[in-house]
């Protein structure tokens, strides 16, 4: 249990570098008047979701779960926070929003991204709901 808690504070100062340098970026965009909403999103939802790896790694011990599923429920996490981190890069650089399977390949492959995170984050947090109502 202990390794993945080190995963997921790994993982979440990884994500919050990324997102402290889409800060950097952000600060040229104002400056630029260019794609401002896109490094903001990079900058605000990837310390948010840094911060809640590194929070779930102070407390990934106390869901009740087999070895097995609480590896599953954090690798899940994991992969959410990734995939919308890459999205959002995506989106900064490009412009383009990723709400839809249309249009040019950065939004497609945004909207990719976006919505294959969004259906690994669901049973993710449903499994550490159960293990902490267990845990009750």
């Amino acid at each position: 249990m202990e390794a993945l808690a080190v995963h997921l504070a790994l993982h979440g100062a990884a994500v919050l570098t990324i997102s402290i340098f889409g800060g950097l970026l952000l600060y040229k965009a104002i400056l630029k008047k260019k794609h401002e909403a896109g490094w903001h999103l990079l900058h605000a939802g990837g310390t948010a979701r840094g911060i809640m790896l590194i929070a779930l790694a102070a407390i990934i011990e106390l869901p009740v779960l087999p070895d097995w599923l609480l590896s599953v429920a954090v690798w899940l996490t994991i992969f959410f926070v990734w995939t919308s981190v890459f999205a959002m890069i995506i989106v900064a650089a490009t412009g383009e929003r990723g709400f839809g399977w249309f249009g040019s390949n950065a939004n497609k492959l945004a909207y990719g991204l976006y919505a294959s995170g969004t259906v690994a984050v669901f049973p993710a947090f449903l499994l550490l709901i159960y293990g902490l109502l267990i845990a009750l």
